[in-house]
């Protein structure tokens, strides 16, 4: 198999899981996004599902496209997981707090 195709599957792959995760996150939490318009929202979300389907099918067509789009793909699915990362930091934050992390164990300004 071509080493330019199985970058495309990966990229293409990374590229589907993290738009579908950042689907999730997104309308899952109680964000800006919901406040936004009917058109604004529905315009959102079949871009999101268009960019989703389109690399999934690339995934499983295993073609092997020019570098350019290999590039682009890989660009993508950097950028998808990055925002899915993201996401998931800040939507923790915001239910837990910023000191989440301090909320495990014992409480050290306890007078017990």
């Amino acid at each position: 198999m071509n080493p330019l195709t199985v970058v495309n599957v990966i990229a293409s792959g990374v590229l589907a899981a993290g738009v579908s995760a950042f689907m999730i996150m997104l309308y899952r939490s109680d964000g800006v996004v919901r406040r936004w318009p009917l058109t604004g929202s529905l315009l959102l979300r079949l871009s999101l599902v268009a960019t989703a389907s389109g690399s999934l099918l690339n995934c499983l067509t295993m073609s092997t496209p020019p570098i350019s789009e290999i590039i682009v793909n890989c660009g993508l699915a950097g950028v998808f997981s990055w925002g899915v990362y993201f996401h998931y930091k800040l939507i923790k934050r915001d239910v837990y707090g910023p000191d989440a992390k301090h909320l495990s164990g014992t409480d050290e300004g306890s007078s017990r």
